[in-house]
């Protein structure tokens, strides 16, 4: 039980209130499942889901957060069920542990991959707890990755570098931030890793030394001021000092910011008061000033910094904050998270607003890669501070445009946009943001839109990927249209005309959508459009069914039924038609016959014989119109007493508005052994007096089946009629 001891000891350091019982039991049901498991490591792999719970309760996190990291690989690798988890802890553990296990089957290095991050991401928008409990889990995970293959240590680095690291940054998370990127650079670039931790050894000592002294000073200050404060010298990690040096081709010799101090005091007013000590006994490095403090950062992140120019001439970073706002830096949303009322951010609250955000960011993501480059491709980037015209602050990647400004503010300022002033003074669209500048963008309901040049102008994934899909759905209508003008004009030239209505419904469309995968006919259309040669290949195909047709004779006006040979031929319709055969049949929508009625054919332009009902108009009208279309056909009495086809048909219930009634349709419908196909019910008037429709479709074999299952529906109470 001693892993059970350090979660215990863990939640008394940190003086959580807390479930222990539930804690105690999530822990005895994981040790339970887990036995016989091990890590790579060799260790019990129950050590896992203990580390993470207590990376987990060092945040401060609340009970369910804490059992749902004790129960993340449960449901993956034991027989325990999520239904389990729900009925022992709840549906709020559950859904933890669900969210969590979701996230463990990201495949590698495909579309996939990022189709899997987006939903991840949008599941954290939902509940960020689930992307806290994945932090921690990963974390852990990158401390022991020294027992995996190399060539998984450096997929996992990889792909930590580039999603998880970003997030626990645009979460406020620094220390998981920091320890995640430390721990990837380790593993992605071994090399430039021992020199970076050799430089920093080299003189630690002396730095060490020299930071204690500057400590003394501030201290010494801060009590001839009357400043409580509590201070802590601390040092650049690793792969912040790589980035610098190696991305900004920058020496060693030139980073003077390696060594800062954090001083921690009661408000914000201290936090003020403190700085004007410092600048009286320092002098301050000119451009190193920000004030996050009275602007935060977009991830809630609040602190004064400074540089200041220290003893032996020596640059030193100076951050000055409240305890609060320390907390928030170094654990970001989880310092929001309250465990006694169930709430995370206040809506007002940046992070809450950029979570808000994701919703429409996945609407306006041209693909999953799109949407996952959009969350994290920015929010490690310096930034700067911009204004609108009513004060509201916008935080900026550096380098951003008023483009980037426009989309920022919504999708729809940025593609009205026609030009913008900063300060007052009409710049141009490419012009380079610069912190502090008031921002106003010239819209007009006129405007073309985003050209592809204006992806050579921006700078943040959020304005790339709204452009993206704005030229992509521009594109889409125009190869719509261009489409149906293709097919319009091309359908008029061919052997017999066909309206774009005749096409739609041709069966060679319909074989073609089939064969090519092509879900609506607006898909149909763009690709029509995109390729002339795809539109002419289509044609073509048009044509060679044409011509097939009017070799059989069924397509020319001029055919009589009795000019046909006297014959019958079969078909697995159950139709028999006088002299024709392989022939395309179709029973008609609006009288749906059946075996039993009286029948008869009608020839189509282009979808072969439909069969009506003798008795239906609109066989009765098209006839009297074009007499010489009608043909003979008849029921074949060997298929229908054999019941080997299933028709389609339809009717509709009349009947007084009872809310059973349905329901009662269909089992009745299920006792005839009947398959129902459809079922909807609507209310409608008659003679001013409200009655329930029932719409019915079925598969079924004769009209005797029919009359059967009628005569019985009339008996349901409440019926009063039913119509054909």
């Amino acid at each position: 039980m001693d892993y059970l001891k350090e979660l215990l000891e863990e939640i008394e350091k940190q003086k959580l209130d807390v479930d222990i019982e539930k804690i105690k039991l999530a822990f005895s049901l994981a040790e339970e499942a887990h036995i016989g498991q091990f890590r790579q490591s060799g260790e019990n792999y129950i050590l896992h889901p203990v580390q993470v719970a207590k990376i987990i309760i060092r945040m401060r996190m609340d009970t369910d957060s804490i059992i749902a990291g004790i129960l993340h690989d449960i449901v993956e690798d034991t027989l325990i069920t999520l239904a389990d988890i729900e009925y022992s802890f709840g549906k709020s553990v559950a859904n933890l542990v669900d969210g969590v296990t979701k996230l463990k089957k990201l495949p590698n290095g495909t579309k996939q991959q990022d189709e899997s991050i987006r939903k991840m991401i949008l599941a954290m928008s939902k509940d960020i707890r689930v992307i806290i409990i994945k932090l921690a889990d990963r974390l852990h995970n990158m401390k022991t990755l020294n027992f995996v293959p190399e060539e998984k240590q450096l997929r996992v680095s990889k792909e930590t570098l580039a999603i998880y690291a970003p997030l626990a940054h645009r979460l406020g998370m620094a220390k998981i931030k920091s320890e995640l990127e430390d721990l990837c650079f380790l593993y992605i670039y071994p090399d430039k890793y021992v020199k970076v931790r050799d430089f920093v050894n080299s003189k630690k000592e002396e730095r060490d030394e020299y930071i204690k002294g500057v400590e003394n000073t501030i201290k010494e200050l801060l009590d001839k001021s009357g400043i409580e404060g509590n201070i802590k010298g601390r040092f650049k990690h690793f792969y912040s000092i790589y980035k610098k040096v190696y991305e900004k081709n920058r020496s060693y010799e030139d980073l003077y910011d390696l060594m800062g101090i954090r001083i921690i005091v009661k408000d914000v007013t201290t936090c003020y008061h403190t700085l004007g000590v410092i600048h009286e006994k320092f002098s301050p490095v000119p451009g190193r000033f920000k004030d996050y403090i009275a602007v935060p950062k977009s991830n809630n992140y609040q602190s004064i910094h400074t540089t200041i120019v220290g003893p032996e001439g020596k640059f030193v970073e100076i951050q000055i904050r409240t305890e609060e706002m320390d907390r928030i830096a170094e654990e970001g949303v989880a310092a929001h998270w309250s465990y006694k009322e169930k709430v995370k951010v206040g809506k007002k609250d940046k992070v809450y607003s950029w979570l808000r955000d994701i919703i429409e960011l996945n609407k306006e993501a041209d693909s999953a890669e799109d949407f996952v480059t959009s969350i994290t491709g920015d929010i490690i980037e310096e930034t700067i501070f911009t204004f609108s015209p009513r004060g509201d602050i916008l935080e900026l990647k550096t380098g951003s445009t008023p483009i980037d400004f426009a989309f920022a503010i919504h999708s729809e300022v940025g593609c009205k946009c026609i030009g913008a002033k900063v300060n007052g003074d009409i710049v141009p669209l490419d012009y380079k943001l610069k912190s502090g500048d008031r921002v106003e963008i010239i819209t007009s309901k006129n405007a073309k839109g985003p050209g592809n040049d204006w992806l050579d102008i921006v700078v943040t994934q959020g304005a790339k990927s709204k452009i993206r899909k704005w030229l992509k759905d521009k594109k889409w209508e125009e190869n719509i249209k261009l489409g149906k003008d293709v097919l319009e004009k091309e359908g008029a030239k061919l052997p017999v005309p066909m309206t774009l209505k005749e096409i739609e419904e041709s069966p060679v469309t319909k074989k073609h959508m089939e064969k090519h995968n092509i879900a609506t006919l607006d898909d149909f259309y763009f690709i029509m459009g995109e390729k002339r040669s795809k539109a002419e290949i289509f044609v073509d195909k048009l044509k060679d069914y044409i011509e097939n047709i009017k070799e059989k004779e069924i397509l020319t006006k001029n055919v009589v039924p009795t000019q046909i040979k006297n014959s019958r031929k079969k078909n697995d319709y159950g139709i028999i038609i006088e002299g024709i055969e392989n022939t395309l049949i179709r029973f008609a929508k609006c009288c749906t016959p059946l075996p039993g009625d009286e029948i008869g054919g009608y020839i189509t332009k282009l979808t072969g014989i439909a069969i009506h009902r003798k008795d239906c108009k609109n066989f009765q009208n098209m006839i009297e119109l074009e007499p010489e279309r009608q043909i003979n056909v008849k029921w074949d009495t060997d298929v229908i007493d054999k019941k080997m086809n299933k028709y389609q048909f339809k009717f509709s219930i009349i009947a007084e508005d009872n809310k059973s009634l349905v329901m009662e349709v269909v089992n009745l419908i299920g006792n005839h052994k009947i398959v129902l196909t459809d079922i909807n019910s609507m209310n409608i008037s008659k003679n001013s007096k409200k009655y329930l429709k029932i719409k019915v479709a079925v598969e079924i074999s004769n009209k005797k089946d029919y009359s059967m299952l009628i005569e019985n529906i009339k008996k349901i109470k409440y019926v009063i009629e039913v119509e054909r």
